[in-house]
């Protein structure tokens, strides 16, 4: 509302607001691009839901959607069960993060795409402020950060080369345990 406010005289005919829930009376069959800003887990459904009719009725004449700073899987809306992997596997999997930005308590996770994923320390040494600690081809999940960034620091030791049972079973009580 406040954007549809404040910008009314800046923002070209062509482009609606809409919030996401509630009834869609905006006409979406002329769309080329769709934009979320900040869709939240709680709206997951709803974001789901446009995603797949503005595809039945544009097909391939839509040319692009942009997800800016989603949060659409949280464990305390989405949970760990079924519902938060099939919401994952039908949404979330197939989308390309072609800017990532994420700060941390001592550093960065970073993305520009077609780069991999890049974890950064602050470090006053350098001239940029910081120091890449890892570059990965993956999304790393949060335990991961922070083993990347505690075996940096020689606050925990590199996992050993293999797969080990004892290893696994040792990463997943860690893993449960930092929840």
């Amino acid at each position: 509302a406040l954007a549809r406010r404040d910008w009314k005289s800046e923002v070209p005919s062509c482009v609606e607001f809409s919030s996401c829930g509630g009834v869609q009376v905006a006409d979406t069959s002329k769309d080329s691009v769709v934009l979320f800003f900040c869709p939240r887990a709680s709206e997951a459904e709803f974001v789901e839901q446009i995603l797949y009719e503005t595809e039945e009725k544009r097909g391939d004449e839509l040319m692009l959607t942009v997800m800016v700073n989603p949060l659409l899987v949280d464990m305390g809306v989405t949970g760990f069960g079924m519902a938060g992997r099939r919401l994952r596997e039908r949404l979330i999997d197939g989308l390309i993060p072609a800017y990532y930005l994420r700060t941390l308590p001592w550093g960065a996770l970073t993305r520009v795409w077609p780069q991999l994923f890049t974890v950064w320390q602050e470090d006053a040494e350098e001239s940029t402020g910081y120091r890449l600690i890892k570059a990965m081809d993956r999304l790393p999940s949060n335990p991961e950060v922070e083993d990347i960034y505690d075996i940096e620091n020689g606050e925990m030791s590199a996992p050993g080369e293999g797969f080990g049972l004892l290893n696994a079973l040792g990463d997943f009580v860690n893993g449960m345990t930092r929840l």
